[in-house]
């Protein structure tokens, strides 16, 4: 079976911010407007796919087929960590 690295752009065209979330993990990433994240995932199979839905505030990206396949998140070609510009509910 051949391996695959897939890749999503992901982008917060909204005038606020928004959580990019990271599904099943529940990994979160904050957006400011304007942020582009890259969503990378290596070592994939031909059954791995994104799945991406949006509410009001955020925007979650479920790793969907490929067998626990963990992505990675980055921004200007940097690795992201898990909380990067995480905005604490009050």
């Amino acid at each position: 079976m051949m391996t695959l690295t897939q890749r999503i752009r992901v982008t917060n065209d909204r005038a606020t911010f928004a959580t990019l979330w990271l599904e099943p993990w529940g990994a979160d990433y904050g957006m400011f407007p304007s942020d582009e994240f890259e969503v990378v995932a290596t070592d994939t199979n031909e059954t791995f796919y994104f799945h991406i839905c949006y509410t009001d505030t955020d925007i979650m990206v479920y790793a969907e087929g490929g067998g626990g396949v963990y992505p990675t998140v980055y921004q200007n070609g940097k690795e992201l960590p898990t909380g990067h510009n995480r905005q604490e509910v009050s």
